[in-house]
């Protein structure tokens, strides 16, 4: 299942001018510097941000609704227990960004960089992941349902506790860490099958031998 789309409409967009905080609504937010900025439990509403700079940006509990993000640093940033919806992010840069315990409905990554990214005991609904780059991220205890990842590179992606359901990993280089068995619930393809016969075999219990 695809994500719905984000409702945000250009024309109803006004320019957001900084004001040290992060209430916007309704709005443009351009080529703004805004890393480190600490605004807990911020307001977003249909709103666009264009390579916008929230690298290390403290934004936990955010609400963060029908927004669009392009060639936006969020590297670091900290959007723990926050609520994601109808949200795209495209060509992102997201390394060591961390959304822990969040709450992520009908959102998409495309061609973002989510290396070292932290979903710990997040809870993700028809998210979808296309082109990215999530090596040693960490989905330690993190629900997925009706999610998939396309195109997307997944090494030493830590995944004990997670669980599945309806995720499709097909296409994706697949290279978990942790216990594989938690990929229950998963699809994937005949090549990925190959690949990750000796982890599943493993972590079954399974002595191969010649």
């Amino acid at each position: 299942m695809l994500p719905e789309k984000p409702d945000v409409l250009d024309e109803d967009l006004t320019p957001w001018t900084p004001d040290g905080r992060l209430d916007v609504e309704d709005a443009l937010v351009g080529d703004h510097d805004l890393a480190e900025l600490k605004a807990p439990g911020a307001r977003v509403l249909r709103s666009r941000f264009d390579r916008t700079r929230l690298a290390g940006a403290r934004l936990r509990s955010i609400r963060l609704v029908d927004a669009l993000l392009a060639d936006a640093d969020l590297s670091n940033a900290d959007l723990g227990g926050g609520h994601l919806a109808r949200v795209r992010f495209e060509r992102c840069r997201m390394t060591g960004f961390k959304a822990a315990e969040a709450r992520l409905e009908d959102v998409a990554f495309v061609g973002c960089k989510l290396d070292l990214a932290s979903l710990r005991g997040a809870t993700l609904r028809r998210v979808v992941f296309q082109d990215c780059v999530l090596d040693d991220a960490d989905l330690t205890g993190a629900q997925l349902r009706d999610c998939r990842f396309a195109g997307s590179q997944l090494r030493h992606v830590l995944i004990d506790h997670v669980r599945l359901r309806a995720v499709d990993l097909r296409g994706s280089d697949v290279e978990p860490d942790g216990d594989v068995t938690a990929l229950r619930g998963a699809t994937i393809d005949p090549v990925q099958l190959v690949a990750l016969g000796p982890l599943l075999a493993s972590g079954l219990g399974i002595d191969v031998r010649d």
